[in-house]
């Protein structure tokens, strides 16, 4: 009996290590191979976790991942992380692999403005995790990446294997199309997706100004909530689109984060006004006459709970009165236009683009329909419609009254023709606007130009460091080379290396080890030539190439002052005091050879052999 046990126990033990092992081979195979597209999709590719209450860290979600806990990626659904309105903190993760040839540089993409927190963590090899953040919750500085969605700036090597976790939470809707851009892709396709906002809210601006002058010509408190109505309907589609976040409050995230249902909201209440108003008996024929002011103080009762309570419970109420508002004014309309009230047919017509647009965006936002650009953007074509519509219908509904008031009375006329001559000057000061906000267009542009030039230096430069990074120094490299064979001269290649970086960064903490590397990067940079270029190649690797230094004993000597000038000793900002090491090799052009990649590989093993001697033995 006793060995039976044994056997059984001992049996279970190596089935129980089988399947751990199987499962642990299974988890090191990527879910995906990144490619050279410029765009690519990735929401069916990650594998989801949800999880209600306090946040999980990093390590939590890790070990749940190794128990299986985590939903296998539903591949050929796109809307596979669209998880509506949820309080639960989603994460996702995703492990994939990079070709031998690849971009270094990449933009991962949350095309979802309004989403309250987003984090990113990315390890290369199961290495230490690269941490990044962004949500409407941060002022627009404080993200990782300034852009109105959440962007990620990524540096992937070529054959490398990527884990990837972005831990999602919102309260609001919480869909995460998540795209990886090379930089130029997005750009084009933020410059496609500005244009036409920028053509929405032109449009706005227009109809604005339009109704505006109608009021001030008319005095008709109508066109006067029509324009709060188009005011605060940009406010909420601007929260929508991350433009509060981006130009209207960049330095206010609370402001930022109520905009799209606070906004929406808003409008709600003046829309429901204005159709009280604009529809004028028809409420009170069917004895309806409370109908929309009930629906307005709805839409005012989830203001304030939005903006006091709770946005999640805001969300949830903007989109169940919304549904509810539109057939309403749908029906109203519908009756109106078979009494033929004036602007009826405009108004039926307008209500039922809004209610298609109402109605997508409600069932995306309670994730039972994808997000493509067409649901997630559902509002804002359905509002751009149903105003050009209401604005027809407003226009429609002076032509009937007039009508009227020139059948009746004879004296009519003269009241038209002001009427004529009002209009004209309207439009041509709405002419002057539309001038003004081109203007402003073509700034923005120049300024998205800035952003470009802006994003070219980032990619040649050293973040942390401000270097040149590899790509530039690769070109420079050429430039060099070149002017070196036509001159008949040579050139100078210096490797250093810090010693014991890791050391620094496990007794002090990753930030001591970035600000070593920064005063080191300084210090170098202030020992070289405006001529000469110092890069940083790697975590503690810097190389420096010096044109027309072809000299051996004046390289030893520049090796001698470069680490003169590195291991002076460094004061932290936490206090405590370090002497850096430094490890240094050159090899010069084209004495040691005329291969650029061989030349750095000498300098490389140079410099190693002095590290393992802790000397300064040049070559």
């Amino acid at each position: 009996m006793r060995k039976s046990r044994y056997l059984r126990r001992g049996l279970g033990f190596i089935g129980l290590v089988l399947l751990t092992a199987s499962y642990c081979l299974a988890q090191e195979e990527p879910d995906w191979v990144i490619s050279q597209a410029g765009q690519q999709p990735l929401s069916e590719h990650f594998s989801v976790y949800r999880h209600s209450g306090s946040s999980l860290s990093l390590q939590a979600v890790q070990a749940l991942d190794a128990k299986g806990a985590f939903e296998p990626a539903q591949t050929g659904k796109p809307a596979a992380t669209n998880f509506g309105l949820t309080r639960d903190e989603v994460w996702m993760r995703l492990r994939f692999s990079t070709p031998e040839e690849l971009p270094e540089r990449w933009l991962l993409e949350i095309a979802h403005a309004s989403l309250d927190r987003v984090e990113l963590y990315l390890s290369a090899n199961q290495q230490d995790y690269e941490y990044q953040r962004s949500g409407d919750l941060l002022t627009f500085s404080q993200r990782s990446f300034q852009h109105r969605h959440p962007v990620f700036d990524l540096t992937l090597q070529p054959e490398t294997d990527y884990t990837l976790y972005l831990r999602v939470a919102s309260e609001g809707t919480l869909s995460v199309p998540v795209t990886l851009w090379r930089p130029d892709a997005l750009w084009q396709q933020d410059q496609l997706s500005y244009s036409l906002l920028s053509a929405y809210y032109g449009l706005l601006v227009a109809l604005l100004v339009y109704n505006l002058f109608l009021f001030l010509s008319l005095r008709d408190p109508l066109y006067l909530t029509y324009v709060a109505f188009i005011s605060t309907l940009a406010v909420g589609q601007a929260g929508l689109t991350g433009f509060t976040g981006q130009f209207i409050w960049p330095d206010n995230a609370w402001l930022a984060h109520l905009s799209p249902t606070g906004g929406v909201s808003a409008a709600g209440f003046f829309g429901a006004l204005f159709v009280h108003s604009f529809l004028g008996n028809t409420p009170r024929r069917l004895r309806l006459g409370w109908l929309m002011p009930m629906i307005s103080l709805g839409y005012a009762l989830t203001f304030l709970a939005t903006v006091f309570w709770s946005y999640y419970h805001g969300a949830i109420a903007v989109n169940l009165i919304s549904l509810v508002f539109a057939f309403t004014a749908l029906s109203l309309g519908a009756v109106s236009f078979y009494h033929r009230q004036p602007g009826a047919r405009f108004f039926v017509l307008a209500w039922v683009a809004l209610l298609t647009g109402v109605l997508v965006i409600s069932l995306h936002n309670l994730g039972l329909l994808p997000s493509n650009f067409l649901t997630s953007n559902a509002l804002l074509i359905g509002s751009a419609l149903e105003m050009l519509l209401l604005s027809l219908a407003l226009a429609d509904r002076i032509n009937r009254i007039q009508q009227a008031r020139d059948e009746a009375q004879a004296q009519s006329i003269q009241l038209r023709q002001e009427m004529v001559e009002t209009l004209e000057k309207s439009e041509r000061q709405l002419e002057e606007r539309v001038a003004e906000r081109t203007s402003a267009l073509e700034e923005a542009n120049r300024e998205l130009q800035k952003s470009h030039h802006l994003l070219e230096y980032q990619a040649h430069h050293d973040a942390l460091t401000g270097l040149a990074n590899r790509k530039l120094l690769s070109q420079h490299f050429k430039q060099v080379k070149c002017q070196a064979d036509e001159q008949n001269m040579g050139f100078t290649v210096v490797v250093a290396d810090l010693d014991k970086f890791k050391q620094i960064n496990d007794t002090w903490g990753h930030q001591a080890g970035d600000e070593v590397l920064i005063t080191l990067a300084r210090r170098l940079l202030a020992a070289v030539n405006h001529q000469d270029t110092l890069a940083r190649v790697g975590g503690d690797e810097f190389v420096a190439l010096l044109p027309g230094l072809q000299d051996r004993q004046l390289a030893e000597q520049y090796c001698q002052q470069l680490l003169r000038t590195a291991i002076e000793p460094i004061v932290l900002s936490q206090g405590t005091t370090i002497i850096p090491g430094i490890s240094l090799g050159y090899a010069i052009y084209p004495q040691d050879t005329t291969d650029i990649d061989q030349l750095l590989n000498l300098a490389d093993k140079a410099m190693y052999q002095n590290k393992l001697s802790n000397t300064l033995g040049f070559n």
